[in-house]
Formats: structure tokens, sequence, C-alpha cells
């Protein structure tokens, strides 16, 4: 066997492998973030701040699976897109707004929780204020991408940056990383350091309260640190996954042609990595919240028993808890409460609210 023939066998094996796990990428992220769509959609007026930054985390997720995922197989399996100036102008900057939406999502939920964490007793954002905030990460997402496609241009059935000069579009490179990898990150970790901080430095509930306080207090404290150890898994995730290819454009900028070798394996992996993102956080709220993991089963039971278990589904929003409890480990009793419970249960005016 020659090694041409050697070499086309090894080319359409790895071909075949990475063809098997785009698609295994794609089934698993519709069916995972979908679910989290459903999950929180369901909740209606139950919905807290918390939940609309998860609800926003899938839809991007979702749109990156369904918009260019099925691109990226298309050309590389089947034939090359010939790209139009509304293609390259449209549909090419789609990844890099992808990136800014998830990562300023991300930011955001460590702030608000931070926020919640360390001023407890301020009054709770609106509503309003959260969708107004998920309308900004949208906007500012669509205004740091503008140039990008305002110097795409289509050439031969290409899409080719036109920029003034090399050093615009250097500049415009680095801004890029800066804004989205490293100002968020340090955010991101001033937000968890300022939490462990106040965590820490929390007085333990006196033995003069009452029973039912000390139990809302720990509850709070477990609670807060189930959402810390989820954020910081998605935060993690999201710096493993999207790194390699940072660094890659980097090199692509600044680098040499001797850095040619390392850019092409960095690039190999970081388009595995950029579809992998899409689908892993659906996968963290399942392993981590076992609330998440009960209404995953519940819709997983609906769709296989085709819709006999309908009312099941529908009722299930009258046993979910307090706002941001979807993320709490803790699960309901159907056993009804006495008297007694009820007033234990009730909360003070200065009682923890998310």
């Amino acid at each position: 066997m020659s090694n041409n023939t050697e070499a086309e066998m090894t080319s359409s094996t790895e071909q075949n492998v990475s063809l098997g796990f785009y698609i295994a990428i794609i089934v698993t992220g519709l069916m995972g973030n979908s679910l989290v769509i459903a999950v929180i959609s369901s909740k209606r007026t139950k919905r807290s701040i918390y939940d609309l930054f998860i609800l926003n985390l899938g839809i991007t997720d979702l749109s990156f699976i369904i918009f260019y995922m099925p691109i990226l197989i298309y050309e590389g399996y089947i034939n090359i897109i010939y790209k139009t100036v509304y293609y390259c102008r449209l549909v090419q900057p789609l990844l890099t707004i992808f990136y800014f939406l998830s990562i300023f999502t991300i930011s955001s939920m460590a702030i608000h929780r931070c926020r919640l964490i360390t001023n407890l007793y301020k009054p709770k954002m609106k509503k309003r204020s959260g969708y107004l905030w998920i309308a900004a990460i949208w906007l500012s997402s669509l205004i740091i991408v503008l140039p990008l496609s305002i110097v795409t241009k289509s050439k031969n059935g290409r899409c080719n940056e036109e920029w003034p000069s090399l050093n615009h579009r250097k500049a415009y490179t680095l801004a890029l990383f800066i804004l989205q990898f490293v100002i968020p990150l340090q955010i991101i970790a001033a937000a968890y350091l300022k939490i462990g901080i106040y965590l820490w430095r929390s007085p333990v509930p006196q033995s003069s309260l009452s029973t039912a306080k000390k139990k809302r207090a720990q509850r709070r404290k477990r609670e807060n640190m189930l959402v810390i150890k989820t954020l910081a898994l998605i935060v993690i995730l999201f710096t493993i996954c999207l790194l390699p290819g940072q660094i890659g454009y980097l090199l692509w900028e600044f680098g040499d042609e001797e850095d040619q070798a390392t850019m092409d394996i960095i690039f190999k992996f970081a388009i595995i990595l950029d579809c992998l993102h899409a689908c892993v956080n659906p996968i963290v709220y399942g392993l981590i919240t076992e609330q998440f993991r009960r209404e995953y089963i519940r819709y997983l039971s609906f769709c296989l028993s085709c819709g006999t278990e309908e009312k099941n589904v529908v009722r299930r929003n009258d046993d979910l808890e307090s706002p941001d409890r979807i993320l709490s480990s803790e699960t309901n009793r159907t056993k009804p409460p006495n008297c007694k419970d009820v007033v234990e249960m009730m909360p003070d005016q200065n009682e923890y609210n998310t």
C-alpha cells in the first residue's frame, strides 16, 4: 500500500469521525438547549432574573447550532458555498456575535449573583430591568461586531476583510480578544472573589435564632454554593472551549510563518471545541441541579409517551418553589403542612429574596 493511499484512508477516517462528532453535537445541543428553554419558559410568572440569563444562554447556544453548524458541515463535507456580500456581512460575523452573547451573559450571571448574595436587604431587580439588561447584551454584541461586518467584502465567492491598513486589522483582533476574554474573565473573577470574601466573613447563625430562621439561613447558604458551583463550571468550560481559538487568532495576526503549523493544529481543535461548547451548559445544569434533572425527565417522558403524560408536565408549575429554586437541590414534599409548619415557613420582613 502506497503512502498516498494510506494518507487518503486516514483523511477519510478523520472526516467520518469528525462528521459523526458534529452530528452528535447537533443532536445533543438541540435536545439539551430545547429542554432548558422549555423548562425556563414554562415557569411563566415565576421566572427570576437568573432564569432569564439561563434562558438567554440557551437561546444563544441553540442559535449557534441552528445557524452555524449546518453551514460548517455543508462546506466541510459537501461543497463550498459561493459567498455573496450579504452572506459575508450577515452570516460570516455570526460566530463572533455568539461568542459575545455567551460571555456577556455568563458575566451578567456572575454580577447578578454577586449583587444578590452581598446585598441581602436591597430590593430585588425587577423583571423589566432584566429584559433591558439582556437587550443591552444583544445590542452591545451587534455593535462590537459591526466593524467586522462593514469591512468584509465578497471577492470571487470568498469573504475577505478589507481594512484600511494591516494595523487596523491587528488592533481590531486585539480588541476582540480583550472584550471577549480578558475583561469578562476579570469581571467574573472579581465577582467570585467578592462572593467568597462575603461568605467567609458571614457570621454563623446564632443559637438564639429560632429553628425556622436557622433553617432558612442554612438553606440560603446551600443554594448560593450550588449556584456558585454551577457558574464556576460554566466559566471553566467556556475558557477551555474558547481559549484555543483566541490563541490561534492572536498567532495569526501577530505571529510569523514559523507558527503556521501550530496555528493549523490549534484551529483544527478550536473548531471542535467551539461546537462542543454549544451543548455543554444543559449537561452542567442536569449534572449539578436536581430540579433541572427532574424537569428533563418529565419533558423526555412526555415526548417518549407521545403526550400521554401531558397533564403531569403542565401541572408541574404548581410544584415549583420560589424563583431561584430551579437551581436548588431540595425537592418539594407532597405531604400537606400543618398550621405550625405554615407559621414557621412564613418569611420575616428581611428575608432574603431572589
